[in-house]
């Protein structure tokens, strides 16, 4: 006989002043609308993946590369 599991909701602690106050100072958000027909390969490349760490690290590497040609 299967056992009953009772999940219970995730909460999260409310953020306190300071960690608000550094967030504000250390942080900037962006964002970006893509479509789904003409941003399909990128939408298809970030599935599954840490969009946030994909982004950095193609921005990394365009630096990097801009960097390099203009040696």
């Amino acid at each position: 006989m299967p056992s009953k599991v009772h999940a219970k909701e995730h909460r999260t602690m409310p953020e306190s002043d300071a960690r608000k106050a550094w967030t504000k100072k250390n942080t900037v958000m962006i964002n970006a609308k893509l479509q789904r027909s003409t941003d399909a390969d990128i939408l298809s490349y970030l599935n599954g993946k840490s969009t946030q760490a994909e982004i950095k690290r193609g921005l990394r590497l365009l630096i990097e590369k801009e960097k390099e040609q203009d040696r």
